[in-house]
């Protein structure tokens, strides 16, 4: 079984991290903010394809990416 590695993708500013986690061949993202553009690019420069998208919580003031990258 191949091992898990998790990717931090981290907006210090609002104090909010997405996760990338990825077998090398597919990921799942864990709480996308609307800004994609960072998982796409990161998940290019792996060279992995993302399969899942998951969301933990929501806020009212937080704008998800989930329904964009969930294609």
């Amino acid at each position: 079984m191949p091992a898990i590695e998790v990717e931090v993708v981290e907006t210090s500013s609002l104090g909010d991290r997405s996760y990338l986690a990825h077998d090398g061949r597919v990921a799942l993202v864990v709480d996308p903010q609307r800004d994609i553009d960072r998982v796409l690019a990161l998940a290019g420069r792996l060279g992995v394809r993302i399969t899942h998208v998951a969301e933990t919580h929501l806020h009212n003031d937080y704008v998800s990416g989930g329904l964009v990258l969930d294609y």
